[in-house]
């Protein structure tokens, strides 16, 4: 079941990430107010778990720190991406955020005592490699040329592993619902620095066209609470190590669905159709996701 959630939690961010990346080319002023509007997105959705589920008042304080913390740190991983979004293509950007499975089997390996077997650290490498080449758009000036935002990513990536290893180590005493409801507390001041008046005038003027606004309550309202929401409760029923590895299968859904949307017919997303580039990403994902399905399985 943990696996099952783990790839539907993956669509289901990667859907995200996709509509993320159409607001942010077509709809909205810059990353300002996206951000602007996941404090919004967060705020409604903490207050409606805490409502329905209440204050965790039984568990140990120490474990609902480390949840708001859990919060903390997915919301600054969320707020990078983003950044890598409106700088580069989606494919891309969500490739490299995706390889925080490597400091998760890390820190479970040092914290947890889980063990890492030679052929997971095989796995290991050949995600890195994959990121490595993902992460090439070409070269100029006789000099490589990187994915735009490439140290925004890495630091996505740090901090969304961080989120999930956190988030686990607080399941021991707390439910799956009320883990959820602190993450999307602690996520509000991690965007509340994009809550300048003038981000909150772009998100207005932005989200004022129909497409627009059914893209942001999609996207941003309710795929990426439904992702976290499954993600924790793959967590709670499976390795975090092994978990987090299925989640990076992300970039392939927002490969193949942003490469199509990128087609003539349809002109939604801006994806360079190039058959280079269309066979450097498909090769670099396919190293990605499947040294993160090696992971999960070895």
């Amino acid at each position: 079941m943990w696996i099952f959630l783990a790839i539907c939690s993956a669509a289901s961010l990667g859907l995200a990430n996709i509509a993320h990346k159409r607001l942010l080319d077509n709809y909205l002023e810059g990353v300002g107010a996206l951000g602007a509007g996941s404090i919004v997105t967060r705020s409604f959705f903490a207050a409606l778990a805490l409502i329905v589920v209440g204050w965790p008042v039984g568990a140990p304080a120490l474990s609902i720190a480390i949840g708001l913390l859990s919060g903390v740190s997915l919301g600054t991983g969320l707020l990078l991406l983003f950044l890598g979004l409106k700088l580069g293509e989606a494919s891309r950007a969500v490739a490299v955020s995706q390889t925080n499975p490597i400091l998760v089997a890390l820190l479970a390996l040092v914290i947890l005592g889980e063990t890492i077997t030679p052929p997971q650290w095989a796995a290991i490498a050949l995600v890195i490699c994959g990121v490595a080449l993902v992460s090439i758009e070409g070269f100029g000036k006789g000099l490589l040329k990187l994915t735009p935002g490439l140290t925004a990513l890495v630091g996505s990536s740090i901090t969304l592993g961080l989120s999930f290893f956190l988030a686990k180590l607080v399941l021991a005493d707390l439910t799956p619902w009320e883990v959820f409801g602190l993450q999307e507390l602690g996520m509000v001041p991690a965007f509340a620095v994009f809550g300048r008046p003038a981000n909150w005038r772009r998100l207005w003027n932005g989200l004022r066209s129909g497409p627009a606004l059914t893209t942001f309550v999609i996207g941003e309202g309710l795929l990426p609470q439904l992702a976290i929401l499954l993600f924790v409760w793959s967590f709670n029923l499976g390795p975090v190590s092994l978990a987090s590895a299925i989640l990076a299968t992300r970039p392939l859904f927002v490969f193949v669905v942003g490469t199509l949307l990128s087609w003539r017919t349809f002109g939604i997303m801006q994806e360079s159709l190039r058959p280079s580039a269309l066979a450097a990403k498909g090769i670099a994902i396919a190293m990605i996701v499947g040294g993160t399905t090696m992971l999960a399985t070895l």
